[in-house]
C-alpha cells in the first residue's frame, strides 16, 4: 500500500512498570498465587470537571456488569480495596518517571497536579484512574529522525482481569495500583514497519534505566492509528512488538474496506433506519442447536433484528477473514454475550436452516433481507442490539473513532467508544506536589547512558554491534554490564566471554534440559574466574552442568589434566588398540577421539591435538 498517498497518521502510547512498590501505598508490586478476600461491587459513572457525563462511561454502565475482586496478602491493602484514601504518592517511583523523563529531553512541570480519569469497566475499584502528568514536550532521538513526545505521565496500574462470566468480571487486585510510567508520542507519519522501529527505541531507552519491570505484560503498548477520510481508532494491550506493523496494516486494511462498505450502502440507495428488535425464542423451541438450547433451558432468549436488502453486506470483507459480521459480534461481546448468528454465514454448521426458514415466511422476508440473532438474558440482547442498530446505522455516514482490543492474530475487536473530555477531573485526596528544580538537577546529572550511548561504549570494549543491539533488550543487561566492569583488566575474560557465557552457553544447557536459574551471579563469577585461569572451553558447559545440582565446584571438578597425564594415557590407547601410526589421517582421528572422550572438559581440544599431532610425527 502507498501509506502516504491513504494519509496513514500514527501514535504510540506506551505503559511501562516501574520496578518499585505501589503507587499510593506501601504494598508490593508482585503477582500472588492464593488469595485472602473477595469483594463484589458495582460502578456508576459520575459527571466530570465540566459537569457533564462521558459517552464511553455511560456504555458501561449500560452493560451492568457486577464486579468480583481477589484481594492478596501482600499486594492488597484498603487503599486498592478503595476502603481508604491513597496515602502520599511513592516518590521512588516519581524519581525514577522523572529520570525516563529526562532521557526524553522532557520539559519538566513545575508541579504536579493528579487527576482522576474516568473508568467504570471494572479495571479500578474506585471508578477512576489516578494520573499526573510530569511533561507535554519531549523527543525520542531516532533513525527515522527526532520523534515528538507530547505527554509523559505517572499513573496507577489496572486490576488483572482473570474471566467474565454470567455478567460478572473478576480482577485480581494484587496489580492495581503497580506505578506505570505513559509515554505518549506525537502524530507519525511513517510506515508501519518504522512505527514498529521506533516503538522499539522506545522500549530500549526504558530498559536502560534498569529500573523497570521485565516480563509478559510489564509492558503494553497502545497504538492510535488513522488514514484520510477515516477515524482515529485506539488499538489497545499490544504486548509483542514483533505485531505492531502487522496490526496497523489490518487497521488500515479495515478502515479501507468499511469506506468501500459505506459506498455499497449508498450505491444500493439504502437508508439508514431504526431496526426493530424482535423475540425469535418461539421459532427455537425445539431446535438442534445446543447452545441456543441450554439456553433456552437457563431462561435466555432469541432476539434479533431485520436488515432489509441488506443480503451479502453481513459478509462482506474487512481484513483477514474479519467480516463485518464479525464487527458486530464484537459489540454483542462486550455486554457478555457469547457473540452473534447472521445469515451471511454458513448455517448449516449451526443447525438451524430450518428455524431461519420459519422466520422468513413467517416475518414475509424477501430473498436479499439479512437477519442478526443473538441468545442471552433479555436486558443484555435489547442493550446489545440497541448498540448494533446504531453501529449499522452509522457505516452509512462514517467510520467511527474507537478503542479496540488487539487480538493474536493482529486484527483488532471493539471495545468502546473513544472517551472524551468529561471523564477526567481533579484528585481530592492528594495535595500537589511541586518538582523543585534541585531534585530534577540531581536526577539529571545521576542519567545513565542512553541506548546508542551504552551501545557504542560496547563496540569500544570490543562487542560486535549486532550484539551490542541484542543486549540492550536482554534481560540480562545489567548483570552483564556488572560483569564486564569486574573484569575490565582480565587478560582472558573480554566482554565477548561474559557476553556468551550468558547468552549463549546458559541457553544451550538449559535447551538440555538442566534448571539454569540455579546459576547465580556468584555461580557466574566462579566460572569467569575458571577462565580467566585457563579453563578451556570444551569445560564450561559440563561446569555450567554440574553447578546447576550444586553449590560449588569441588577439587576434584577443579582439577585439570597436565601434559604427563596426557601423554602417559596416549601411549596406553595406542599400545592396547594396536594403532598403525604410519596412516597418519586415520590415526590423529582415532586418537583424538579416544582422548576427547577421556578428557573433555579436563584439558583443552587445542593441547590435546598439539600431543597427538607430536606423537604420530
Amino acid at each position: 500500500m502507498d501509506y502516504k498517498k491513504l494519509g496513514l497518521k500514527t501514535g504510540l502510547e506506551f505503559h511501562q512498570r516501574l520496578d518499585t512498590h505501589k503507587l499510593f501505598c506501601n504494598c508490593q508490586s508482585i503477582q500472588e498465587e492464593k488469595p485472602a478476600g473477595e469483594v463484589l461491587r458495582k460502578l456508576r459513572p459520575v459527571t466530570g470537571e465540566l459537569g457533564e457525563v462521558d459517552e464511553t462511561t455511560k456504555l458501561e454502565f449500560l452493560r451492568n456488569k457486577t464486579f468480583d475482586y481477589y484481594s492478596y496478602p501482600k499486594s492488597t491493602c484498603l487503599v486498592e480495596l478503595d476502603e481508604e484514601p491513597p496515602h502520599e504518592m511513592n516518590q521512588e517511583a516519581l524519581d525514577i518517571a522523572l529520570e525516563i523523563a529526562l532521557l526524553l529531553n522532557a520539559e519538566i512541570v513545575d508541579e504536579l497536579q493528579v487527576m482522576r480519569k474516568m473508568v467504570i469497566d471494572g479495571s479500578n475499584t474506585s471508578g477512576f484512574q489516578r494520573t499526573a502528568m510530569l511533561s507535554r514536550k519531549a523527543e525520542l532521538e531516532t533513525s527515522k529522525g527526532k520523534i515528538p513526545i507530547t505527554g509523559i505521565f505517572i499513573e496507577e496500574e489496572s486490576a488483572g482481569i482473570v474471566k467474565e462470566e454470567k455478567g460478572i468480571k473478576q480482577y485480581r487486585l494484587d496489580r492495581l495500583g503497580i506505578p506505570l510510567v505513559e509515554i505518549a508520542t506525537g502524530v507519525m507519519e511513517l510506515e508501519p514497519k518504522e512505527v514498529q522501529e521506533v516503538a522499539l527505541e522506545l522500549g530500549k531507552l526504558l530498559r536502560v534505566t534498569g529500573k523497570v519491570q521485565r516480563g509478559l505484560g510489564t509492558i503494553r503498548q497502545d497504538v492510535n492509528i488513522s488514514i484520510k477520510g477515516g477515524a482515529r481508532i485506539e488499538a489497545k494491550g499490544l504486548q509483542d512488538l514483533k505485531l505492531l506493523s502487522k496490526v496497523i496494516e489490518l487497521e488500515v486494511q479495515r478502515q479501507l474496506s468499511l469506506l468501500e462498505l459505506k459506498k455499497q450502502l449508498n450505491e444500493k440507495q439504502l437508508k439508514p433506519m431504526d431496526y426493530e428488535i424482535q423475540s425469535f425464542t418461539r421459532f427455537f423451541e425445539n431446535t438442534k442447536n445446543n447452545m441456543i438450547k441450554k439456553a433456552i433451558k437457563k431462561g435466555h432468549k432469541v432476539y434479533g433484528i431485520v436488515l432489509p436488502h441488506f443480503k451479502g453486506l453481513l459478509g462482506f470483507e474487512l481484513c483477514e477473514g474479519y467480516r463485518f459480521g464479525t464487527e458486530l459480534a464484537g459489540i454483542a461481546k462486550t455486554f457478555g454475550l457469547k457473540g452473534l448468528i447472521h445469515s451471511d454465514e454458513n448455517l448449516s454448521k449451526y443447525e438451524i436452516e430450518k428455524e431461519i426458514e420459519k422466520i422468513r415466511k413467517q416475518h414475509t422476508l424477501q430473498e436479499d433481507d439479512a437477519l442478526i440473532l443473538i441468545t442471552g438474558e433479555p436486558n443484555a440482547l435489547k442493550n446489545a442490539l440497541k448498540k448494533i442498530n446504531e453501529r449499522i446505522k452509522i457505516a452509512f455516514e462514517r467510520i467511527p473513532n474507537e478503542t479496540r482490543k488487539v487480538m493474536p492474530n493482529g486484527t483488532t475487536s471493539f471495545m468502546r467508544y473513544l472517551s472524551g473530555e468529561h471523564r477526567m477531573y481533579p484528585e481530592t485526596d492528594v495535595p500537589p506536589i511541586l518538582l523543585e528544580k534541585e531534585r530534577i538537577e540531581r536526577i539529571r546529572k545521576n542519567l545513565p547512558l542512553k541506548p546508542n550511548e551504552l551501545k557504542e561504549e560496547l563496540m569500544k570494549k570490543g562487542v560486535p554491534g549486532d550484539y551490542a543491539e541484542r543486549l540492550l533488550l536482554s534481560k540480562n543487561l545489567f548483570l552483564i554490564l556488572d560483569l564486564i566492569k569486574k573484569y575490565e583488566k582480565g587478560k582472558r575474560v573480554k566482554p565477548m566471554t561474559i557476553i556468551q557465557l550468558i547468552e549463549e552457553n546458559l541457553k544451550e544447557v538449559k535447551r538440555k534440559g538442566y534448571d539454569v536459574s540455579k546459576i547465580t551471579q556468584e555461580k557466574l563469577i566462579t566460572l569467569l574466574d575458571l577462565i580467566e585461569k585457563g579453563l578451556p572451553k570444551e569445560a564450561l558447559q559440563e561446569k555450567i552442568i554440574y553447578l546447576t545440582n550444586h553449590d560449588k565446584l569441588t577439587r576434584q571438578e577443579l582439577k585439570q589434566a597436565d601434559e604427563k597425564e596426557l601423554k602417559s594415557y596416549l601411549n596406553k590407547v595406542i599400545s592396547s588398540q594396536k594403532i598403525d601410526l604410519a596412516d597418519k589421517r586415520k590415526a590423529f582421528n582415532i586418537l583424538m577421539g579416544e582422548m576427547m572422550k577421556k578428557y573433555r572438559g579436563k584439558a583443552s581440544g587445542s593441547l590435546i591435538a598439539k600431543i597427538v599431532k607430536q606423537r604420530i610425527s
